[in-house]
């Protein structure tokens, strides 16, 4: 018996994540578009992050995440404020049996170029993606694809519970593959606004479709600035330079917080503190070390002073504010003279005296690979740099680009490794635990492995019901707390600074969305 998934057809494409506008018109340094729309509203915006893709092309690495913020590209569902799937680019899904979808598309989406978006246009995207990036299938794990005008059906591996959920991943977004220009410079997808140029690591620039199948765009277009230094992005806001500052540090938000010029918009996401642990590591594979690292963090004083309330410590890995999350596992709870027992029993000693812990005659010293366009990451390096050292453990902070730390997930060149993730960013806990910890998961950089853990993941990956669902993810948190696999320190909130002059713009905790065809910023007076 067919089962017809209801979701709501999604003729506005609501506000995205981040989005916003400050007063006045763009400096030199502002948008490269210019002219006026209608009465009353700017013609253009500026954005400003401070993390940027490595090029457009959404198939390759995490791309995919900024041309969807960027109104380049979409996808068949999107996620609401509540992070439930929605038609999108599609009208609806039936699951057919556990392991076959039909999806009917949109008869009115065509790409930039004109080009109608058919089954078979999706198809031929999703197989170009698939070869590029491992990540699609580990969401959709597709056996085959067929296409008949605008009814696409999918036969999987496998049962996928969270397959609508995981069709609103940026990674899924639609692009024309037959289209002859370049996707790292130009990909031609099916939002309101087209790629105009971009220069790596320092902005892009769109400009509007016009005609986009949800209505023309209200702005010409709109420039996203890339200012990896965070003080310099919210001096960007204060100066009217950017129209809107994408997840500010907590260290600059009292200076939109009380004034009406501002609107700062957040929510609690599951972007995740995430220290990544090497497994070929001769010191790491010493479970014993791994708890006494999880035991000296303390992670309520990183969130609440260090972080000044940006985020909410983790006691689980996924966040407490979800049904899934960990807020009634058994986590390490900070314990420095714990830590330093543990070590002592498990052999370790200090010799010479000079307060770093040896054993078979080599020192438990570290190092910890992060970047800083995150503000907190260098701010908890600092302090966790000083608690290993109360426990007898050295730590070398190696603070990089994002690139930089990019490479070392590629060639396994770190120790431990703290980044922000979006841990579940779909609303469900089989993304995170797919690409993260399972054996051989795209995501999985320090090469974590536990049989019970893949075990459990596998069983996650197949079982629709939504409370046993929920019961198997706390069962493999708790299995890898119980191993120190992955220390989570807390759980970012999501908060960005608009002009109160922003219409139509709203966050939404699954960071995919930005811009849409109905943002707009009015003129200042």
């Amino acid at each position: 018996m067919k089962k017809i998934i209801a979701v709501g057809l999604a003729v506005t494409a609501f506000a995205g994540v981040l989005a916003g506008c400050g007063g006045g018109e763009a400096s030199s340094t502002g948008s490269a578009l210019s002219g006026s729309t209608q009465a009353g509203t700017k013609s253009t915006m500026v954005f400003a992050d401070s993390q940027a893709p490595t090029n457009l092309d959404p198939a390759e690495g995490w791309n995919s995440w900024y041309t969807s913020r960027y109104g380049i590209t979409e996808t068949l569902f999107k996620l609401d404020k509540n992070l439930s799937a929605q038609s999108w680019l599609a009208e609806k899904a039936e699951a057919v049996d556990n392991t076959t979808w039909k999806i009917t598309l949109r008869d009115d989406v065509t790409f930039q170029n004109g080009k109608k978006m058919t089954a078979q246009s999706v198809i031929d995207s999703w197989k170009r993606t698939m070869e590029r990036n491992a990540r699609l299938n580990e969401l959709l794990f597709i056996d085959a694809m067929t296409a008949d005008g605008q009814v696409l059906t999918i036969k999987t591996t496998k049962p996928v519970p969270s397959f609508l959920s995981n069709l609103c991943e940026p990674v899924t977004g639609i692009l024309d593959v037959s289209a002859d220009t370049d996707p790292a410079l130009q990909p031609i997808g099916t939002g309101p606004y087209m790629a105009k140029s971009y220069e790596v690591k320092k902005q892009c620039v769109v400009e509007r479709y016009d005609n986009y199948w949800g209505g023309k765009p209200a702005l010409e277009g709109a420039t996203f600035h890339i200012i990896a230094d965070t003080s310099a992005l919210a001096m960007a806001q204060q100066t009217g330079e950017s129209d809107v500052s994408l997840t500010i540090p907590s260290t600059s938000l009292s200076l939109f917080e009380n004034d009406s010029n501002y609107v700062v918009d957040g929510a609690v996401g599951s972007r995740g503190q995430v220290v990544y642990m090497n497994f070929e590591n001769e010191f790491l594979k010493d479970r014993n070390v791994r708890k006494a690292i999880s035991m000296a963090i303390d992670k309520e004083s990183y969130a609440n002073i260090l972080n000044k309330g940006a985020s909410v410590p983790a006691n689980g890995l996924f966040p407490d504010s979800v049904a899934f999350g960990g807020k009634d596992l058994e986590g390490d709870s900070f314990d420095t003279a714990g830590a330093k027992k543990l070590l002592t029993d498990a052999g370790y000693t200090d010799t010479d005296g000079d307060g770093i812990l040896e054993k078979d005659g080599k020192k438990l010293s570290l190092s910890l690979s992060t970047y800083s366009t995150k503000a907190e990451l260098p701010i908890f390096s600092e302090a966790m740099k000083s608690a290993f050292q109360e426990v007898g453990i050295g730590l070398e902070l190696d603070i990089g680009t994002y690139d930089t730390v990019v490479e070392k997930q590629k060639n396994g060149n770190f120790d431990l490794m703290m980044i922000s993730f979006t841990m579940c960013p779909t609303g469900d806990p089989q993304y995170f635990a797919d690409i993260a910890f399972k054996t051989g998961g795209s995501a999985n950089y320090g090469k974590y492995s536990n049989a019970e853990v893949d075990a459990l993941i596998d069983q996650l990956d197949q079982e629709f019901d939504v409370a046993k669902r929920n019961t198997l993810s706390q069962e493999i948190q708790q299995k890898i707390l119980d191993d120190a696999g992955f220390v989570v320190i807390g759980h970012a909130k999501f908060t960005n600074v608009l002009n109160s002059k922003v219409k139509n713009c709203e966050t939404n905790p699954s960071e995919y969305y930005l811009i849409n065809y109905q943002t707009t910023v009015e003129e200042s007076r």
